[in-house]
């Protein structure tokens, strides 16, 4: 064949075809000789077939695929040789007959094969073939026939090194044969392959291609490296005094950026931990010696996560005596003193790298996370903000993400660290404030300061409020729901869980709580409409509890102040009578003893928060929701009203009642809405037990009139039937209004009988009459019951047989009969003279 290079791809597939099919015919011929036990023809087809591997036609891409075809024919060449041997044949016979094959390449091929052989029979020490083979080999300067020949050299003696604890080791030689072998073959190997892209003209798309050729072939070299790392007798000395400096001195002696790049990677790779961290000096000082284009950030980062990876958080496994930090830190400075050019994004990769390994590798530094945040406020302090390009944006947000996870609010306490935010646009500064938060609520930090609040607050205000923009007028409520709707749900969670930072921000003083909840409302205050029905409720809640906690302290504060008062008449007293008895006492005689004073408790603390206080702060809170969420705002001005009744406010709960009114009366239009506010308001005011009788009558009077007049007759009737507990509750009762409640009730539902479902309606009420009899309530006789079950039975004649409406009835009607039924025999009485 020509030794002109093949340019185009159908010549690559020709030449691959034919010597294809010269290696399979040559390998046919072999084998037949193998058969006959013919060992001049094996050979002599054996080089025929070899021979094929001299071609500098080929691609790498093709020349690979050709040489595992070889590869594949050589394995039975190897096994024929073991047979020769085990027969008898003296290998080394064997081994100078090979050596006259008049072809180079199929010659040192052929003479690996049979020295592979040679060292398993042990006819010779395995140290002295190996460095036979290795000098033999070097014959072969043409960087891809070089390259393969010395791979399979290398695949043929990989088990066969005199390694510590291998059957070769003793007389064979020892790990230095071994490691010494291994790295003559890298050391050539890189050469060759830093030679290749020397070869072929010199244009862009020459070089490019060649480029492309090698990063193809660099696992050959790199599979050297795996050879020693796998080496049983090589120990950190032996790396740090021996094969770091070798193959350091071919990383730095090459002066190509691919070389450079890979073998250093390659390194951190392959090699353990321990031996990094015994050579980590001698290895960063090489990094800071690379070529220009090498990525020494990529380097640096991956040796940084290794070593990270091996501490996984715990620091005694990096050598007390080992400043790894210093030692990276010192590497990236000059580093970036050298190259200047460096784009920002690369350098801010460096530095979170390098945080990244300060905060597994030293987990109570937080020195160096500053340090870290401080070299890159210094870089950025340099760039205008609007000149920051999408990757350095990236970067910065991913470096103030990574310590959150660990440090939580502990961030804040950093001097760069608020600064830093500053450079990020507002959404990706929203980004960092939820994880901020989401870290805060999973580590369960306690906001117990105003401070600590402040801070916080600060460095999430993306989430609570939106972005200011200079010469714009403030968004209407539609404007904000339309800006909002795509992303509502998105929305929502985010405030969601600052709505749970308020269960946070909790102080055992509760003049700081109230301090702290003030600081709150006024931070929720500021985030329009559309946030505060997420971030109030809760505060509003939270306020409820504080108003009981406060109440309590009053009322203990009150008994220890009448202890203090007790306490103090009676020595008084004492003292009095202690007075009278001396001046009783006849001069000479003895005096009686002095008694001994009571003790007298300390003063309590004094608070500067009253109850009234708090309750006043959560009325204004609830008073500022209502116009726009009046269905939320009642609820909690109801709830409000029950605490403030469990503390004895009377007038305070009214106040609170009278303003869930208001807001029914003025802002509720929908009748699913006001169905369900009636049943609260009912529920609220049964739950009130210590309101003025006056205030509850007037209560319970307009919570009946507005029942009354709901739009639909089911709900009237209804909500009629449940206001009649009103009247019959624990301090009020008034039979003859629950009767009056019970008989409209009735005339509505028989107003309502239109539709035969709706007869249902007559159970419903039967059943809230057998409440009251059951109750005793006196204006409920059994006559209303029993002229109440002829009714209904009357009307469910009426009914289709089948219907599901009937059905229903018939259930629910029958069951109550079984319950009065049973109530005749076991409790007799009143229930006898009821008829079913």
């Amino acid at each position: 064949m020509s030794s002109a290079a093949a340019t185009t791809q159908e010549e690559q597939v020709s030449y691959l075809r034919e010597a294809t099919k010269n290696v399979k015919s040559a390998a046919f011929h072999m084998k037949r000789s193998m058969d006959t036990n013919d060992l001049k023809s094996v050979l002599e087809h054996s080089a025929t077939m070899l021979r094929e591997l001299k071609t500098s036609l080929l691609t790498p891409k093709n020349y690979n695929e050709l040489y595992m075809k070889v590869l594949d024919e050589l394995r039975y060449v190897e096994d024929f040789f073991t047979a020769l041997n085990k027969s008898g044949k003296p290998m080394v016979e064997l081994y100078e007959l090979v050596q006259h094959c008049a072809n180079v390449v199929p010659r040192l091929y052929l003479l690996i094969a049979v020295g592979s052989v040679y060292i398993k029979s042990g006819e010779a020490p395995a140290k002295d073939i190996l460095k036979d083979l290795i000098e033999m080999v070097k014959c072969v300067q043409y960087p891809t026939r070089g390259l393969f020949l010395r791979n399979y050299l290398s695949q043929s003696s990989r088990d066969k090194l005199p390694d510590t604890g291998s059957e070769y080791e003793g007389s064979g030689g020892d790990v230095s044969d071994a490691y010494e072998f291994v790295l003559s073959n890298f050391c050539e190997m890189n050469r060759l392959w830093v030679r290749l892209q020397q070869m072929g003209g010199g244009s862009k798309e020459g070089r490019k291609k060649r480029e492309k050729e090698r990063n193809d072939l660099r696992m050959l070299v790199g599979t050297n490296l795996v050879r020693l790392s796998q080496l049983e007798g090589v120990d950190a000395q032996i790396y740090s005094e021996v094969i770091l400096p070798r193959v350091l001195e071919q990383v730095s002696g090459c002066k190509d950026t691919m070389a450079q790049s890979y073998l250093m990677d390659c390194l951190i790779q392959v090699f353990p931990d321990e031996f990094h961290l015994a050579t980590l000096e001698t290895f960063l000082t090489t990094c800071t010696q690379l070529k220009e284009k090498v990525n020494i950030r990529t380097i640096l980062q991956n040796m940084m996560n290794r070593l990270s990876n091996f501490s996984d958080g715990n620091a005694d496994r990096i050598p007390a005596d080992l400043k790894a930090f210093t030692l990276f830190n010192d590497c990236i400075t000059k580093v970036l003193e050298e190259k200047t050019n460096m784009e920002l994004a690369e350098i801010l990769r460096l530095q979170t790298a390098l945080m990244t390994f300060a905060l597994k590798c030293y987990p109570g530094r937080l020195d160096y996370v500053n340090h870290c945040l401080g070299m890159c406020a210094s870089v950025l302090s340099e760039t205008k903000t609007a000149d920051l390009d999408e990757n350095a944006i990236i970067e910065i947000e991913e470096l103030l993400s990574i310590p959150l996870s660990s440090l939580a609010l502990k961030v804040l306490d950093l001097d760069q660290y608020s600064e830093l935010l500053t450079y990020l646009p507002w959404e990706n500064r929203k980004n960092i404030a939820t994880i901020l938060v989401r870290s805060t609520l999973h580590t369960g930090t306690k906001l117990d300061t105003i401070e600590k609040i402040e801070k916080l607050f600060s460095a999430i205000t993306p989430l609570l409020r939106d972005e200011a923009k200079d010469g714009d007028t403030p968004p209407t409520r539609d404007e904000e729901a339309a800006a909002n709707g795509a992303n509502a749900a998105d929305f929502a969670d985010e405030q969601t869980l600052v709505a749970r930072l308020i269960h946070q921000m909790a102080s055992t003083d509760n003049d700081a709580q109230f301090k702290i909840f003030s600081m709150a409302r006024k931070q929720f205050g500021q985030g329009g409409v559309k946030r505060i029905q997420h971030t109030l409720v809760p505060l509003v809640f939270n306020g409820l509890a504080l108003a009981q906690r406060v109440k309590s302290k009053e009322a203990a504060d009150a008994s220890v102040k009448a202890s203090i008062a007790g306490a103090t008449a009676k020595n008084e007293e004492l003292q009095s009578e202690y007075k009278k008895a001396v001046e009783a006492v006849e001069e000479g005689g003895d005096k009686p003893p002095k008694p001994a004073p009571l003790d007298i408790p300390a003063a309590p603390v004094a608070s500067t928060v009253s109850c009234r206080k708090v309750f006043q702060f959560l009325h204004e809170i609830v008073t500022a929701m209502a116009t726009t969420f009046p269905d939320l705002s009642l609820r909690l001005y109801l709830q409000a009203a029950i605490s403030a009744d469990n503390c004895r406010f009377k007038a305070i709960s009214y106040e609170f009642m009278s303003q869930a009114f208001i807001i029914y009366e003025d802002e509720l239009t929908d009748s699913k809405a006001q169905l369900r506010a009636l049943v609260m308001m009912v529920g609220t005011l049964l739950s009130c037990n210590n309101c003025e009788e006056s205030d509850y009558d007037a209560l319970i009077t307009k919570t009946t009139q507005y029942a009354s007049k709901m739009l639909k007759k089911p709900d009237q009737c209804r909500m009629v039937s449940l206001c009649s507990h009103l009247f019959f509750a624990p301090n009020y009762k008034d039979p003859r209004r629950v009767l009056e409640c019970l008989q409209r009730a009735l005339k509505i539902a028989d107003a309502a009988m239109s539709s035969s479902s709706n007869v249902l309606l007559f159970v419903e009420i039967l059943n809230h009459y057998l409440y009251y009899f059951e109750s005793d309530c006196s204006s409920v006789t059994h006559k209303y019951l029993s002229g109440l079950i002829a009714l209904i039975q009357e009307h469910v004649e009426n009914l289709d047989e089948n219907s599901d409406s009937r059905i229903e009835v018939e259930a629910i009607c029958n069951a109550t009969l079984k319950h009065i039924a049973s109530k005749k025999e076991t409790v007799g009485g009143k229930y006898e003279a009821i008829t079913v």
